[in-house]
């Protein structure tokens, strides 16, 4: 007897793919029902075609179908959400209004007038995802994949029963990098990681077992870019996106061993995501390229990159192109699911609310640490303490991220312009109101908490 696993988002030429191949390699899994959902039926049915294509060559069982989203989620098992409100138009203006005031973002997706942009927008959806859960499937976990991935989580938990944990492949990515730095197996890396989600720090690295901190030199990172004769591929989705848009040539980590060498800790991501929590490197476009630090940016690239995903996978269900190697990423969705549904334990970083896993952040809000997933559900593993160099980053991040979540439950104005007043990439905190009603204005068909029709 298989399970029924539900992905809101299914329509998604980056992420399905990946997470349905996964699934369906997992062999405790075989047997078990796909249901994708999504706003646009013709992606829906698109990924339909061809999840049931892989499953067919995998040869595990799997059933896929295409439903909508109460009678997808009708007793489901397990429930995993990727999903963008409002599309790449509104993830542009996060970049280019908050330009105007003075703020260069480089992703825009977690942190800063961006991050909180994308909060006000994300968050009642995911509320309501988790209300349609409480009735429909009530015991079923949400691990989802959607930025900002603290907030959504938080707004799960302080408005619903339903349990929910947010998945990301930062540290997958920053373990096979220090594998490739030190010549080693990805196994052979390993750390405590503490912090909040794209804010989060490695303490206690280990290669077999045996601390290397004293190592990690810029010099010689960047003597071994400079060598470098192929792309390291960490075998997650950003690395399918990189490729396509070829970017992966850039110094990804520079500013990762530059901060190693300013705090004696080493941050889990790429500088894009590691930049945004320290807005000196995104106060200019000078200050950026000298530090090797790339802006992601969203149009044209991204929409083009979808656009030719849409067509390379229309292209293999017409059988005009052969499937890829089917072979099981680095992404943990598959292995949390294979955990909680059928008790085979792993260990997955994910984000999930304090219970004393990080001590010296507040209780309930949302940290990134190890956890032990198994039939008993998702345990956070103890790391300890923020290092004291780092603290006080992370406590403004997490009150910037709090007001935002409040915000965008209640559609109050002023909590948004206290998430732009709070937060550090806002060097002109006199300008807070005019950027938060820049930004509310630009996204007033996603923000319908905040434009409530006067009686």
């Amino acid at each position: 007897m298989g399970f029924r696993i539900v992905l809101i988002g299914g329509g998604s030429c980056l992420w399905t793919p990946t997470l349905a191949k996964d699934l369906f390699l997992r062999t405790n899994l075989a047997g078990s029902e796909l249901v994708l959902v999504d706003i646009d039926p013709a992606a829906a049915k698109l990924l339909a075609s061809y999840c049931r294509m892989i499953a067919g060559k995998i040869g595990t069982g799997w059933k896929v179908s295409v439903a909508d989203h109460r009678a997808a989620l009708r007793g489901a098992d397990f429930v995993c959400a990727s999903i963008s409100t409002g599309g790449f138009e509104t993830m542009h203006r996060d970049y280019t209004i908050p330009e105007e005031f003075g703020v260069y973002h480089t992703v825009a997706d977690t942190v800063g007038p961006g991050g909180i942009s994308r909060t006000l927008r994300n968050v009642p959806v995911f509320v309501g995802f988790a209300r349609m859960m409480e009735k429909l499937c009530p015991n079923a976990w949400l691990v989802h994949v959607t930025n900002p991935l603290s907030q959504l989580t938080r707004a799960v938990y302080k408005t619903s029963s339903i349990r929910c944990v947010g998945l990301c492949h930062n540290y997958v990515g920053t373990t096979k990098l220090l594998a490739w730095y030190f010549g080693v197996r990805n196994e052979d890396v390993d750390a405590v990681s503490v912090g909040v989600n794209h804010g989060t720090w490695m303490k206690n690295i280990t290669v077999k077992g045996r601390p290397v901190a004293d190592q990690l030199d810029l010099q010689r990172y960047l003597k071994m870019e400079a060598a470098k004769q192929a792309p390291r591929d960490s075998g997650t989705v950003d690395d399918q996106v990189e490729e396509m848009l070829k970017t992966s040539n850039r110094v990804e980590y520079y500013l990762s061993f530059e901060l190693f060498k300013k705090f004696g800790y080493f941050p889990v991501g790429g500088a894009p995501h590691v930049a945004e929590n320290f807005p000196f490197y995104c106060n200019s476009p000078e200050t950026l390229a000298r530090h090797y630090i790339h802006r992601k940016g969203v149009l044209p690239n991204r929409a083009d990159w979808k656009e030719q995903s849409r067509r390379k996978i229309q292209a293999i269900t017409r059988g005009k192109h052969p499937l890829p190697e089917l072979t099981a990423s680095n992404e943990g969705l598959a292995e949390i699911a294979d955990g909680l549904l059928t008790g085979h334990p792993c260990r997955e970083i994910v984000s999930m609310p304090n219970r004393g896993q990080v001590a010296n952040l507040p209780r309930d809000v949302v940290v990134e640490t190890h956890a032990l997933i198994s039939y008993d559900g998702v345990s956070p593993v103890n790391s300890g303490s923020v290092p004291a160099p780092l603290l006080g980053w992370l406590q403004t991040v997490v009150d910037e991220q709090e007001l935002a979540v409040q915000a965008a439950l209640t559609g109050d104005r002023d909590l948004v312009v206290q998430a732009m007043t709070v937060s550090p990439m806002l060097a002109d905190k006199d300008r807070a109101a005019e950027l938060a009603g820049r930004l509310l204005n630009a996204n007033r068909d996603w923000l319908p908490q905040f434009f409530k029709k006067r009686r």
